[in-house]
This record gives structure tokens, C-alpha cells and sequence, in this order.
């Protein structure tokens, strides 16, 4: 019995340990389905946030989760390329406005006193842009190639190794040329000048555009107060030119400028005052001895009223070929000039039903490339006091100064 009993207790444990090991094997093979079903929950879930690190049933560590990430486009630094001289003022050739010749010129052996030697850059305009003004550098050397200060004329430093000049009022237009006849300007301390180089610091169009060279640094690097040397090299950033360097100042229109007349407008709103100006022309008086005879800007005052005039005020607008204003400077004037020009018509003694003007005009300074100009009657006086304002001055001066002539 005892014998049956021990049998009985050896074949029961076999059955409880063989269903234990299948249980166990159950267990083993279902954990990746469990854990596929977690990672799938993780998915589907917005929440980014890191979950702890997990304990599985059998002890081993699951792995952290990782977060889900926005993707952020960097800017790329602009790539630096070292450079010999030559291939960066080749660079410097592709620039939006470049520096395409420059030039040593002796005005006169003699008299440098009264005509002093210039430094010239003739600037290229590679632009749509019609340029207003421009800052141009200059750096210079002798015979040897070593440095020389630029001192300017009449000026009252030392000067530099690196001179900076304003080049105010250029009318430099889109695809054009500038700096044939015009220069800085030495003084006689400056000696020796064998070789020139010149750069484009920046420009500012009409439409108030300004662009700042982006190599400007590097030509001062390699060429301010350094011997002139084929071998010089310098560490370039080259700059994408189509994304940066060139900024716009924001402009916004008035509901006043919305409503301005058209040109041909104002014209007509003009010849139908009483006082008006009745033509306008452009005299030479010679052409060789502008300083004795200086050209002259005229403008024909029609007087259809009842009254006598004793004196008026004319003002004046001007272009140059290419329709940019001009600023009117008048001769042995020592104003800077300006878009809109006021010119006194004093005691001209216009007769009720008479014309002024074709004996005397405003004497300009010579080299203003004038082409053509517009005039208005700002205001009159006549001989009992009364004085008139024209109501149409702001509008012209709102329409023409300082703006390009529309074709």
C-alpha cells in the first residue's frame, strides 16, 4: 500500500512540475507582444514628454522613451576661403557696385595749390537700382609698395592709411558709370603715389534702399598700412550677395500723397493761375568760361491780373538724362544746393497783363548735368502789399523733389 502511495505522490509531482514549465514558457514568448503594445501606445500619444525608466515583470529594464523633436534649419555659417590679393579683388568685381578702374591724375605739374591731384575710382553700377550717394575707400602705395598716408586737400588731419570719401548726389543709374571727372581731391604732403586701389564701402539708392560691403573688412585687412605684396592673402567669409547686405527703409504712403494730381495734372492746375510761368529754358551763355558766364535756369512769369507786381518768388526742380533730380546749386553759392531751389524775383516791375524773364534766369554752378527742369510761382507781392501763397507749392514739391522724373 505504502509502495502504491509513493507511486502516486512520484507521478503527481511530474504532472504539477510538467504544467509549471508550460506556464512558464506561456509567459516567456508573450513579453514582446506586451512591450509592442506599449511602444505603439507611446506613439499615438502627443504628450513628449521623457517617461521614467520602466521595470518589466521579469525584473530587466525597459529603455527610456525618447521625446518627440522639432526640426530646426540652421543657418550655415558662410564658408571661409583664404585668398591671395588677386582673387579677392576679383571678388570684389561681382559685387551689386564695384570699383572697375582707379586712377593717379595730375591735374598740373605747377600749381597743384590751385589744382591738386585727385585719386579716381570709377564705380560700376551692377544694379537695377538708381544709386543717390556712395562711400568710397581709398589705400595707396609708393613705388616700393609700401604704404602711403592720404591726406586730402585742405584738410585739416593727418590723414590714413585707409580714406574714406563721400560721393554725395552721383546720380549714379542702374547699369551706368561714375568717377571719370571727379576725384579726391590731394594735398601736396601727399607724395609718391605709385599705385591705388579703391572699394565700394556702401550706397544708398532714392527709394531709400542702403547696402553695407560685406568685404569691407577684409580690404582693410589686407591692404590699411601693408606693404603691397602678391603673396598677401586674407581669411574670406564668402557671403550669399542675393540674401543679405542690402536693407530697405520702410516707407509708408499718406492718404494725402494717394490723393496728389498727376504731373500733367498740376501742370494744368498751374497754367490756369493768374500768375504762372508761361515757359521755361535752359541757356548756355558760353561755352568755354562757365565761371564768367555760368549757365542759367529761366523760367517766363505771365502776370494775367489786374495788379502790379513788385517782386516773386520762383522755385525750381531739375533732372538729369536718365529722369534722377539733380540738386540745384547756384553760382558762387556756398550752400550745399537742393532738390527744390526758391530763387528771389526781386522789384521786377511785372505790368498787370505782362510778362518777366527773358533777360535773367538763376546762374548755376557748372558740372550740374542738368537736362530738364519744371518751375512754379511760389508767391508774389504787389505794390499796395498784397501778397499770395500758391496752394499747389506743396503738392509740386511733394510730386519733384528729390524724386525721379516718371516718363
Amino acid at each position: 500500500m505504502k509502495k502504491k502511495l509513493f507511486l502516486t505522490g512520484i507521478v503527481l509531482a511530474m504532472f504539477i512540475l510538467g504544467a509549471c514549465a508550460k506556464t512558464e514558457t506561456k509567459e516567456t514568448t508573450s513579453e514582446p507582444e506586451s512591450r509592442t503594445e506599449d511602444q505603439s501606445k507611446d506613439t499615438n500619444n502627443t504628450d513628449t514628454k521623457t517617461e521614467p525608466v520602466k521595470e518589466t515583470q521579469d525584473g530587466k529594464t525597459d529603455t527610456e522613451e525618447t521625446p518627440a523633436t522639432v526640426t530646426e534649419v540652421e543657418e550655415k555659417e558662410p564658408a571661409v576661403k583664404t585668398m591671395s590679393s588677386k582673387e579677392f579683388d576679383k571678388l570684389l568685381l561681382d559685387l551689386p557696385v564695384s570699383v572697375v578702374n582707379t586712377k593717379y591724375t595730375i591735374q598740373d605739374e605747377k600749381y597743384k595749390s590751385l589744382y591738386p591731384d585727385l585719386l579716381q575710382a570709377i564705380i560700376q553700377n551692377n544694379t537695377e537700382e538708381d544709386i543717390k550717394s556712395a562711400v568710397v575707400a581709398f589705400a595707396a602705395w609708393d613705388k616700393n609698395g609700401l604704404p602711403v598716408k592720404i591726406v586730402g586737400y585742405l584738410s585739416f588731419n593727418n590723414g590714413g592709411y585707409i580714406s574714406e570719401v563721400n560721393y554725395d548726389d552721383i546720380n549714379l543709374a542702374a547699369g551706368g558709370k561714375y568717377g571719370e571727372d571727379s576725384g579726391l581731391q590731394l594735398s601736396e604732403e601727399t607724395l609718391n603715389i605709385d599705385s591705388v586701389k579703391a572699394i565700394v564701402k556702401s550706397y544708398e539708392t532714392f527709394e531709400g534702399k542702403t547696402w553695407e560691403n560685406p568685404y569691407y573688412d577684409e580690404f582693410c585687412d589686407i591692404y590699411e598700412e601693408k606693404k603691397l605684396s602678391k603673396e598677401a592673402t586674407v581669411d574670406v567669409k564668402i557671403e550669399d550677395l542675393q540674401t543679405d547686405s542690402v536693407k530697405e527703409t520702410a516707407k509708408t504712403d499718406s492718404k494725402d500723397d494717394e490723393d496728389l494730381p498727376s504731373a500733367k495734372e498740376l501742370d494744368e492746375l498751374l497754367k490756369a493761375e493768374q500768375v504762372f510761368i508761361k515757359t521755361t529754358k535752359y541757356t548756355v551763355q558760353d561755352e568755354t568760361y562757365k565761371s564768367l558766364y555760368p549757365d542759367m535756369l529761366q523760367a517766363i512769369v505771365q502776370n494775367d491780373t489786374k495788379d502790379d507786381i513788385k517782386s516773386a518768388v520762383i522755385a525750381f526742380a531739375a533732372w538729369d538724362k536718365n529722369g534722377l533730380p539733380v540738386k540745384i546749386k547756384g553760382s558762387l553759392s556756398f550752400a550745399d544746393g537742393s532738390y527744390i531751389t526758391k530763387v528771389d524775383y526781386s522789384d521786377i516791375n511785372l505790368a498787370a497783363g505782362s510778362s518777366y524773364g527773358e533777360e535773367s534766369g538763376y546762374n548755376l554752378e557748372d558740372g550740374l548735368n542738368i537736362k530738364t527742369f519744371k518751375a512754379i510761382v511760389v508767391s508774389y507781392e504787389t505794390y499796395d502789399g498784397t501778397s499770395w501763397e500758391n496752394p499747389y507749392f506743396k503738392t509740386f514739391c511733394t510730386l519733384y523733389e528729390g524724386k525721379k522724373m516718371k516718363k
